[in-house]
């Protein structure tokens, strides 16, 4: 159980981590995190560029028109170009002005003579008043070559991610230099990644001044050629990840190369998200034991890195700064936990473990073997009282050394005037010689603080043979049994003894099993005789304990009184009985809805409030409520109760006196309280065939009931023949396995359908 609790506070920490990250997405709080993991993961692999597509660099001021010298070179270097049998030229340089005639005549020229070959770049530029702004070559040179269209933006840290396939541009779609250079005929919508896992300086470069004096090395014959501004230092910089300043036309160069390889993939936030926290639920929930969580830990560790290098490898874009908030997010919380953990199982005075730190140490291991040894430190309380709490931490750890005398790395564990370890000595008798040899060693006095402080001390000891945490309890219990003068060694049982600490501990998991749902509802039909018909159901509660299995509700309805708890559990088997009968009367049946009532509750008005809540909470119909009083010989002032019941009454709920007939259930208690029913106790109803004495007893309870105009129900009908008898006497409404066992809701929604069909053929 401590396990799997264990494992679903982790998978709550995760989910909250999961929260923090859904709540960063969505103020995108994380893109600079992001656009960092994306440049270290376009230089975990390197590719190699294609190498059809050669950038030729020429000045940054090619198209100024104060300098037609700029276009002349231009001309001589596309005249070089279409000589060498160039396959495409894109000049990624407007000339919206005109220059001297002679200068764009001549560039105009040795553009017209590439023929289809040469294509214009038109780049949409962005205003000082936000508005797109096209700046193209002016007709006089460009004339009617092809064109296509450049977008030159970056975001704020100089990088750009992501390129259009295509452009509108004056009610036109026009593609985009980057999906042109790809040969896209087809341009689709939107926008596609770019993927930046070629070196800059292997994507083939050439200075434009290199091809017009002649010192042209490279054949450009049949290649794509990008003509461009050169990189500068202005303000205005290009950046891919590993250079800080690129050409311009760099972008649509790699975007092209992007797109030939099939490149462009990507993985948003969201699902990588999502995948990544059900990998990581999967790893907690196998992760069965401390070892496994630290291989599952390391797994989630590494699956973030080999993510991103599998999707180098495919060529596919990852959002992963979110997956890396969860981790740090889920470590803040664990790291928090263990914190508190820590302070919770340490002693702050001592730094000595706690108790429940020992608890924690066996539990996991159900096969250790030995003893746990719980020592008691008798007249603690004058400790308390006169030594300062340094003085005190003091005195406790002089007392744990001598403990240790005889074994230096003996772990102990102290709480209040407890000491506790685990002993590996697994024969009794052997042990308990040994603690007595040790008790010998506190006869002499300890000396705290200037003063000689007595020691007195006896011990506790629980055979390992059961559950270890109960064993601890049982170790701690014989402690504070032991004596000085008469038991100073007392060995706890290993089987009554078990039983009553488990009952213990069985109250402390009273709300934990209420939580986890082991402590559920089921519900057995009352039948109307008459017609076959169920009229109404009782709601029944049950515990089913993981480790125990099926605990009798006699016995831990006790306990819950014994810690106090009826009030809880009273309120939890209302709420999910009224609910389920609210889900009944949506489904067509109106039947009522019984639930035991403690009469140890009708000392007050809390139940009123509680019943009140419930209804309203809910929304059930209180006429179709009856609450069944149980145990009425403990009602200890009949005043309140009527009081209290006349209240419950006036919600509008009806009021039935359970068990009647066996206890201490007298008719004083039944002419007193405002009973609506009486159910007759099973001891009787089980007999009427047996003994005419309980025939007589069930017979004049059904007549009373008749006479005082109440209702009647008789529980325990168990054959034909006792419900034959319980129907000629004039019974009408009866409960038992002749009937209908106790079953769950879903079972008893079929239960229902199936009297509902039995009707009608009738």
């Amino acid at each position: 159980m401590s396990l799997r609790k264990d494992a679903v506070t982790r998978l709550k920490n995760l989910l909250y981590a999961g929260l923090v990250a859904l709540a960063l997405m969505l103020f995108a709080f994380l893109q600079p995190a992001d656009q960092i993991i994306w440049t270290f993961q376009s230089k975990i692999i390197d590719r190699a560029p294609t190498g059809d597509i050669v950038f030729v660099g020429a000045e940054r001021d090619m198209a100024d028109p104060r300098l037609p010298e700029r276009r002349l070179e231009l001309a001589t270097a596309l005249e070089e170009l279409n000589r060498q049998g160039v396959g495409q030229v894109y000049i990624d340089i407007p000339f919206p002005k005109t220059s001297t005639p002679e200068a764009d005549a001549r560039l105009a020229a040795a553009i017209a003579s590439l023929g289809p070959r040469a294509v214009l770049v038109d780049q949409i530029e962005r205003s000082l008043s936000g508005e797109d702004q096209l700046n193209s070559t002016a007709a006089s040179i460009g004339l009617d070559t092809r064109r296509v269209v450049s977008r030159r933006t970056s975001n704020w840290m100089g990088f750009a991610w992501e390129r259009e396939y295509a452009h509108n541009v004056q009610g036109r779609r026009i593609p985009s230099l980057a999906a042109s250079l790809a040969g896209v005929e087809d341009v689709p919508p939107g926008r596609f990644q770019v993927d930046y896992a070629i070196p800059s300086e292997d994507i083939p470069a050439i200075g434009l001044s290199e091809m017009t004096s002649g010192n042209n090395v490279h054949s450009l014959a049949g290649r794509t050629v990008v003509i461009g501004e050169d990189a500068g230092l202005s303000e205005m910089q290009q950046r891919v990840p590993g250079n800080y300043s690129v050409p311009f036309s760099f972008v649509a160069i790699y975007a092209a190369e992007t797109l030939k390889a099939g490149r462009d993939r990507h993985m948003s936030a969201l699902p990588a998200l999502s995948i990544f926290l059900l990998l990581f639920a999967a790893c907690l929930i196998l992760a069965r034991d401390q070892r496994r969580r630290y291989v599952a830990y390391a797994a989630i560790a590494a699956f973030l890195p080999a993510s991103l290098y599998l999707a180098s490898l495919v060529g596919v874009r990852l959002d992963i700064s979110y997956c890396v908030a969860v981790i740090l997010a889920y470590a803040i919380m664990r790291s928090r936990a263990r914190w508190k953990n820590r302070m919770a199982l340490v002693d702050n005075e001592t730094n000595l473990p706690k108790l429940q730190a020992l608890e924690e140490a066996i539990s996991p291991d159900l096969h250790l073997r030995g003893h746990i040894v719980v020592a008691r430190i008798h007249g603690y309380e004058h400790v308390l009282k006169t030594l300062r709490r340094t003085d005190r931490a003091h005195y406790i750890l002089k007392l744990v050394d001598r403990l240790r005398a005889a074994d230096g790395d003996l772990k102990i564990y102290s709480e209040g005037h407890h000491l506790a370890w685990h002993s590996k000595q697994e024969d009794s008798a052997l042990l308990a010689e040994h603690l007595e040899g040790t008790r010998a060693m506190f006869a002499a006095p300890v000396n705290v603080a200037g003063s000689s402080v007595d020691v007195g001390i006896s011990f506790g000891v629980a055979k390992l043979d059961g559950d270890p945490a109960v064993r601890l309890a049982a170790a701690v219990a014989a402690a504070e049994e032991s004596s000085e003068a008469l038991q100073p060694i007392k060995l706890a049982e290993s089987s009554s003894r078990f039983d009553e600490l488990w009952d213990i501990s069985l109250r402390a998991r009273i709300d934990e099993a209420m939580e986890a749902g082991e402590i559920f509802c089921v519900y057995q039909p009352k039948i109307d005789t008459r017609n076959g018909n169920m009229t109404g159901v009782e709601a029944l509660v049950r515990w089913q304990d993981p480790a125990r299995g099926f605990i009798p509700p006699m016995h831990f309805i006790a306990q819950c009184e014994k810690a106090g708890r009826m009030d809880a559990l009273t309120q939890y088997v209302l709420e999910h009985s009224c609910s389920a009968g609210r889900l009944m009367h949506f489904r067509g049946r109106s039947i009522t809805m019984s639930v035991n009532i403690s009469a140890t509750l009708l000392s007050d008005m809390r139940i009123v409030g509680m019943v009140r809540n419930v209804l309203q909470a809910t929304g059930f119909d209180p006429r179709f409520l009856v609450l069944e009083v149980t145990e009425t010989s403990r009602i200890g002032n009949l005043e309140t109760a009527e009081m209290v019941l006349n209240e419950l009454k006036a919600l509008g709920a009806r009021i039935s006196m359970d068990d009647f007939g066996v206890g201490e259930t007298n008719f004083e208690t039944f002419f007193e309280l405002p009973f609506d029913e009486v159910k007759i106790d099973r001891l009787f109803v089980a007999n009427i065939t047996k003994s005419a004495k309980a025939k007589a007893i069930v017979a004049s309870i059904v007549g009373m009931g008749r006479d005082a105009r109440i209702g009647v129900v008789a529980e325990g009908a168990e054959d034909h023949e006792t419900l034959k008898l319980l129907t000629e006497m004039g019974c009408t409404h009866v409960q038992g396995y002749v009937l209908a066992r106790p079953m769950s809701l879903d079972n008893l929604m079929e239960f229902n359908n199936l009297k509902d069909n039995g009707a009608r053929e009738a």
